[in-house]
């Protein structure tokens, strides 16, 4: 199973990531959209490890899914090709159950769209990683 693996150590906190998913999910560079997050710690102190202060957060396409396995429509399902979670947007209807499930914050809702969002890892050759200029995302095989 194909999943994304983020290296926080390495991550600079450029959010180009979350760019480069936006524009080509939404079509907009809009990261409140993007199917990768970043978090960057403000409180930076002496005491503060590398891999503390630029967290990128990253579906971890979990097998068993708690999305999939709530979802009342069956619409997040594996792909075939990358094992890899969809949401089939024809038959989400919105209800938002599978973002409160997902372990790791990783499910959004689009409100305009009224279907949810998560990361479908661009069908195998995920835009994140190709355009990383610190190679801190990478696609790996379980």
């Amino acid at each position: 199973m194909a999943r994304l693996v983020a290296n926080p150590v390495v991550c600079s906190g450029c959010k180009i990531c979350e760019l480069i998913c936006s524009f080509w999910h939404e079509g907009e560079f809009n990261p409140s959209m993007a199917r990768i997050r970043i978090e960057i710690n403000r409180s930076i102190g002496p005491d503060t490890l590398p891999d503390q202060i630029d967290v990128p957060h990253v579906c971890e396409q979990c097998d068993p899914a708690p999305c999939a396995q709530i979802c009342p429509e069956d619409a997040i399902v594996r792909d075939s090709k990358t094992k890899g979670l969809l949401v089939k947007d024809d038959e989400c209807v919105g209800c938002g159950l599978c973002v409160e499930e997902c372990p790791f914050d990783m499910i959004l809702l689009n409100e305009e769209k009224e279907t949810v969002q998560k990361c479908d890892l661009c069908g195998g050759g995920p835009l994140c990683v190709s355009f990383c200029p610190r190679d801190a995302l990478s696609l790996e095989d379980d």
